[in-house]
């Protein structure tokens, strides 16, 4: 197959394919998709572990076109949709919390839909069931997943703030969304850091730079061999021992102190983090290839930041540090755990890496974490109650 590198500029077509209904589905291997430029409908068709599709591009270039990337995102917001249904929601009553007396009791109609609400017989509170991380939101969690997944796939908030008008028939604002990005990365981000991995301790280490208010910033990241997994990321002002040291401390902690081998570029930073976060065993040492020695092998990282640089490319800059950090720790959360790799075979660096058995999406992932985050908090005040008995 020729030319299998991503285009971002396709995939947001795609994307705009679906969000004006240009789209039919036959069946889950076969659909429908019309041109952008002629009154033709392109058959697109999974085949062999793989999708194809009629048209010119697909057939001359190999690569995904613009119509195979419409299904996949077709796909994904319906793979949502259908996920929030099977996901448990919490029905029982917000002040006794019991739900043996709970009964339906009529539906809200709010903007986005219709609400199903009920009532509690022994205290007589009517409420709403809410899909659990998700209390408290006026707007529905598809949406809000919707919105996650859009945003680390290249849209700027602008662009998504049109998606849901046209496909949801919501006017939300990106000032809203923004504020969703901030509260659901934070709360993933806290889940996944507690997660250990268990990688094959070949790395690749490379910088590259974000625009930052009219300043360049470096974001560091280190990337497993043979899984792709990003498993750490630093944002930093300069390119100094204590940011490399900063980087190779969070990918041993990551991977249970597991670094055997490191492929970098040039820059002498590493030798000193090397020599301070790996050690100096001479019965087991770090091999590194730097400089000269690593042409040709540092593609991976080089693949990874041309992703990073396709997405920035969107964005205007980022406001401060701290919008950066938040924005590698939500595309570290996207490219780990629902980017596929053709390399991978189409497994995603998770998958691959054995944390995840399949691809996640960010309703996934934000369930998971509050599930977490609610055992650990009841864990703490048990714990707290214990000590003060």
């Amino acid at each position: 197959m020729v030319g299998t590198r991503k285009d971002p500029m396709k995939e947001n077509k795609g994307i705009q394919i679906v969000r004006t209904g240009n789209l039919k589905k036959i069946d889950d291997a076969n659909y429908l998709v019309h041109s952008q430029t002629n009154d033709i409908w392109y058959k697109v068709l999974w085949q062999r572990n793989h999708w194809i599709c009629e048209c010119p591009d697909h057939e001359n270039r190999g690569a995904k076109c613009k119509h195979i990337h419409a299904v996949i995102y077709y796909q994904i917001v319906t793979g949502i949709k259908s996920g929030v249904e099977h996901w448990y929601k919490d029905k029982s009553c917000p002040i006794c919390s019991l739900d043996d007396q709970v009964v339906k009791n009529g539906k809200r109609y709010n903007r986005s839909s219709p609400v199903q609400l009920y009532i509690c017989k022994r205290c007589e509170r009517r409420f709403a069931a809410r899909t659990l991380g998700f209390k408290g939101m006026k707007n529905k969690p598809e949406i809000v997943a919707a919105s996650l997944d859009l945003y680390y796939r290249g849209l700027s908030l602008r662009q998504i703030v049109q998606h849901l008008e046209a496909s949801y028939r919501v006017k939300i604002s990106y000032g809203t969304i923004y504020y969703w990005i901030k509260k659901y990365v934070d709360l993933v981000s806290q889940y996944l850091g507690g997660l250990h991995t268990n990688l094959s301790g070949r790395m690749h280490a490379d910088e590259t730079v974000l625009k930052v208010r009219g300043r360049d910033l470096l974001l560091w990241s280190l990337l497993d061999s043979e899984t792709r997994f990003l498993v750490a990321t630093h944002v930093s002002q300069k390119r100094g021992e204590d940011d490399a040291s900063s980087l190779l401390k969070k990918a041993k902690r990551a991977n249970n102190g597991k670094v055997t081998e490191l492929v970098t570029d040039g820059l002498r930073s590493y030798d000193v983090a090397i020599r301070n976060q790996l050690g100096s065993d001479p019965e087991h040492p770090v091999i590194h290839l730097q400089g000269p020695l690593c042409i040709g092998l540092n593609n991976k990282m080089e693949r990874l930041n041309g992703s990073i640089k396709a997405r920035t490319k969107t964005m205007a800059g980022f406001y401060n540090q701290e919008s950066a950090l938040r924005f590698t720790n939500g595309f570290k959360i996207y490219y780990n755990f629902m980017k596929s790799h053709s390399a991978l075979f189409d497994m995603t660096p998770a998958m691959a890496a054995g944390i995840e058995r399949e691809k996640c999406n960010w309703l996934d992932l934000i369930i998971k974490s509050k599930k977490i985050k609610e055992i650990n908090d009841n864990n703490y005040f048990d714990l707290f109650f214990l000590s003060l008995s």
